[in-house]
């Protein structure tokens, strides 16, 4: 186990119409002017958004709302939403939704204070110094992102998807009703299960100790939540599946899963690539994708660990460790194959994918290796795996 620093400050009302406590939440943190984020529509058309709003004018907020978040949030309207809110003068960003909305709102909290382009922030040019306080009405279990200091933003034009890590966009508190969860499609459901599972996998395989504490819990979380996968697919509205499903999803993503280990996610940085060149990828859509192949490429670099994650949470004990760890990669593959994710390049409708492109973002052209503690993912690397999704 290395030294590390860990904050994790969101506070999080857990339960059935918790968000119906929204207006008091607000009065205790003396929150009086809330600048909403919502994506496309649903919370209006499902009731949430006036359960939300008839709450603090009952409690005598005031708030403006920024409605229009798609999945692969744009800096375009984090952009209208700065402008929105420097007019407004809110002192709390409150995200309704799921990860693209929050990672709105981080931008927009950030951006706030910041007088050049807030999408600096993600192209790693400065660190935000200052940012408003963001709550989040969670609406799906997938990125994580309402316990994270993750914010992942996209630039169309630029055909750029990155993101900044900073604590001070890690939520004050957030709300998570799993019962607002029920009415998630199959597939976004199926894409917040992959979601969860690749924060704690690629977390997984960063170096660690023969008895490291974060690879316990992250065998423990991927454990609970392939067994509530299973469940919901049979029964969506099953609370207890989908109250599991919620909770690790904060958890995969909060720092707990990599506690005294070294933190990058090795498959995101290949799919933040293919998203960003193709907007229409559904982000999880391109981690089901390219996990299977990453982890088939690495199984022989890595085989002790790959062994270790079969044996640990798939229960599988054959004699050679190098079966065993590929026996373990299948069952990730079952998962995904009952969860119906696409499982190559054409299935995410990239019919002629330009490997070279997506090979030079992910390395800068070859000047940047991604580092991996039993080989490095170098320019030969990404292309391999790149290729081996066609």
């Amino acid at each position: 186990m290395i030294d590390f620093d860990f904050v994790s400050p969101t506070k999080i009302y857990f339960g059935n119409n918790k968000e119906e406590l929204i207006g008091q939440i607000c009065l205790d943190g003396g929150y009086k002017r809330v600048y909403i984020v919502i994506g496309q529509g649903s919370v209006k058309r499902n009731g949430l958004l006036k359960r939300v709003t008839d709450s603090l004018d009952k409690s005598g907020i005031k708030y403006q709302i920024l409605e229009g978040v798609r999945p692969n949030p744009t800096i375009d309207l984090c952009h209208q939403g700065i402008k929105e809110a420097q007019i407004f003068t809110p002192n709390l960003i409150l995200a309704i939704g799921g990860g693209s909305v929050i990672d709105t709102a981080k931008n927009i909290a950030v951006g706030y204070f910041y007088a050049g382009d807030s999408f600096d922030f993600n192209l790693h040019k400065v660190r935000p110094k200052k940012a408003l306080p963001i709550g989040v009405i969670l609406t799906i279990a997938a990125s994580g992102s309402e316990l994270s200091n993750s914010c992942v933003i996209q630039d169309d034009e630029r055909q750029v998807k990155m993101g900044f890590n900073e604590d001070i966009v890690r939520p004050v508190f957030a709300i998570e009703n799993p019962k607002l969860t029920y009415s998630v499609s199959k597939v976004q459901t199926a894409y917040g299960i992959v979601d969860i599972m690749m924060h704690t996998l690629e977390r997984y395989f960063h170096a660690s100790s023969d008895n490291e504490p974060a690879d316990g819990f992250a065998e423990a979380l991927l454990k609970s939540v392939i067994n509530a996968a299973k469940v919901v697919v049979k029964d969506p509205t099953d609370y207890d599946a989908r109250a599991v499903l919620m909770l690790m999803s904060s958890l995969s993503h909060n720092g707990l899963t990599s506690i005294g280990k070294k933190m990058l996610l090795f498959v995101h940085q290949l799919e933040h690539a293919v998203s960003g060149v193709y907007p229409e990828v559904a982000h999880a859509a391109g981690l089901a994708v390219l996990f299977p192949a990453w982890a088939k490429y690495y199984v022989n670099y890595d085989t002790d660990k790959f062994d270790k994650l079969a044996r640990n949470v798939f229960d599988l004990h054959k004699s050679n460790k190098l079966d065993n760890a590929k026996a373990g990669i299948k069952e990730i593959e079952k998962l995904f194959d009952m969860l119906e994710m696409p499982r190559s390049f054409k299935d995410l409708g990239i019919k002629n994918p330009d490997i070279e492109l997506l090979t030079n973002i992910v390395t800068n052209k070859g000047a940047r290796v991604i580092e991996h503690p039993k080989k490095n993912m170098d320019k030969e690397v990404v292309e391999t795996i790149f290729k081996s999704c066609i």
